[in-house]
């Protein structure tokens, strides 16, 4: 009866014995032997040192020898198939056979499976000794502010110290957008969009990019011993204040991990029933939820109608339509609260518990810190509310020129410029915007009148202001923007300027270009 021999090859980070040479020796010896070459498994970038479980040619080579599918196993050598007692006895006990290329080891014998166990065993030595060497020159590197050595990050070549620009860039672009009041959902969402490389990983996921911003090693420092400290050879990517800022807005207790299914329309929640003041949901059309019979309305007729009102907006706007934003600063200070109030809670509890404190005591205590984060909460969800509606406001300001009067056909341009930048802002801003801009209401009816605009900032556009403020002079065919903004008196053409990449910069130049009148 002729002999069967399956072949396993591995390798992990010692390359010096590739997978085809392993082959190629292990296909000579079963010749010489007169087996018969059978199944061939093969691990690669796999190490022995760690359990190889389901998913590896390990594993499966097991199975298949428990079921008789060959009688010899041949490796090149003992290290290429296994690393320790453990994996030894998993072999032995499928009851087949093995022989390596180099030194002949021969399980077949008695004396061939002890020269087996001592070598398993001094493998297993070399393992654990190796390993404490290791993670002592880690300690030793990190004490001295030196990152250890291994995967290669984003953002980073190999080194784990020199930024790779090309990657730096996209993670600067990431902790701006959160910081502006971007959500890591819509982070991934354009990261896909724009076939940014995800290397070294396999895929962008909500998962990696949160790890990513809260990471301190962008910002120039490390993890020792559980501690993050400063390096003097990691370069930040990103400002340290930035990154706090960041790592406060992700590590907000009363921010929403899990929001649930993202809008995917343009005012679905953003727009209220004229009868019952639900908010209306996009479901084929515009409706209530409470009751469709309410009112419902297109939505290329409620879109465009307050796509309308945010080009006006725009327009004229003036000063107020850039309310003074939150800094990073106020939302860090406003988590810190809401750390020392859950601080607080723990504490009266353990109190309570342990009959420090009265019974009602403790009970009128803790409705106190109730409301007292509750009232964190709101301030926290309008501060980023504010924060990115900041941010997207100006991202269609900048550059825009009005002028204090002019003809249709230039109102016309400016409107079809600011759309044009709405246009090309992610869904999660243009919703912060409107937000930021209107209250609306449908009411029953069938005109377009029925869709009830109520501007927030730019007050003077709404539908009680003076009736008199006429933004288009049939006569004339000119648009006024006196009429639009009867602050406005004459003067040059005004240009907001966009040369500054700083938030609260451009925030300024906005308000100094609008105030001129």
């Amino acid at each position: 009866m002729t002999t069967s021999a399956a072949i396993y090859s591995r390798q992990s980070e010692d390359v010096s014995e590739g997978i085809a040479n392993q082959r190629k020796r292990c296909r000579s010896l079963i010749e010489a032997r007169g087996w018969t070459v059978g199944k061939e498994y093969t691990d690669n970038d796999t190490s022995a040192a760690k359990r190889r479980g389901p998913g590896t040619a390990w594993h499966a080579m097991l199975d298949d020898l428990r079921s008789g599918v060959a009688d010899v196993v041949v490796a090149v050598d003992l290290d290429r198939l296994l690393r320790s007692t453990r994996d030894l006895i998993e072999i032995t006990d499928t009851g087949a056979r093995v022989l390596t290329v180099d030194g002949e080891i021969d399980l077949t014998t008695a004396d061939g499976e002890f020269r087996a166990t001592m070598l398993a065993g001094i493998a297993r030595f070399e393992i654990r000794r190796k390993s404490e060497r290791q993670r002592r020159a880690n300690e030793s590197r990190t004490a001295n502010g030196r990152p250890v050595p291994g995967r290669r990050r984003y953002g980073y070549e190999t080194d784990g110290v020199t930024p790779r620009e090309a990657e730096a860039v996209i993670v600067r672009r990431l902790f701006a957008h959160v910081a502006e009041g971007g959500s890591v959902r819509s982070a991934v969402t354009w990261l896909k969009e724009e076939n940014v490389d995800p290397a070294p990983g396999k895929i962008w996921v909500s998962r990696r990019v949160r790890d990513l911003l809260l990471n301190p090693h962008y910002s120039g420092k490390i993890k020792h011993l559980g501690a993050v400290i400063d390096s003097d050879f990691v370069t930040p990517i990103v400002d340290a204040d930035l990154a706090q800022e960041v790592a406060a807005i992700l590590n907000d207790p009363s921010r929403r991990t899990t929001p649930g299914p993202k809008p995917k329309h343009l005012l679905s929640g953003l727009t209220n029933c004229g009868v019952c003041g639900a908010p209306i949901f996009y479901m084929r059309t515009y409706l209530c939820r409470v009751s469709a019979g309410h009112t419902s309305i297109t939505k290329n007729r409620l879109e465009n109608r307050v796509r309308d009102e945010i080009a006006k907006a725009f327009i004229s706007g003036g000063p107020a339509l850039f309310p003074a934003s939150p800094n990073g600063s106020s939302i860090s200070a406003l988590i810190k609260a809401h750390e020392k109030n859950t601080a607080s809670v723990a504490a009266t509890i353990q109190d309570r518990d342990e009959g420090l404190v009265p019974v009602n005591m403790a009970r009128a205590r803790l409705i106190e810190l109730r409301g007292a984060r509750e009232a964190i909460e709101a301030e926290l969800e309008r501060a980023r509310s504010e924060k990115g509606a900041a941010s997207a406001l100006l991202e269609i300001a900048q550059g825009l020129i009005v002028k204090p009067s002019f003809e249709m056909h230039e109102y016309a341009e400016m409107k079809e410029t600011v759309l044009a930048r709405f246009d090309d802002l992610d869904l999660d801003k243009q919703r912060e915007i409107v937000r930021a801009l209107f209250y609306i209401e449908v009411r029953p009816g069938r005109d377009i009148g029925r869709v009830w605009i109520e501007h927030k900032l730019a007050a003077h556009l709404n539908p009680d202001a003076d009736a008199d403020a006429r933004y288009y002079d049939e006569d004339a065919d000119r648009v006024s923007a006196d009429a639009l903004h009867p602050r406005w008196a004459g003067g040059a053409p005004m240009t907001l300027d966009s040369s500054s990449a700083a938030f609260m910069d451009a925030e300024a130049i906005v308000r100094d270009a609008y105030a001129a009148e």
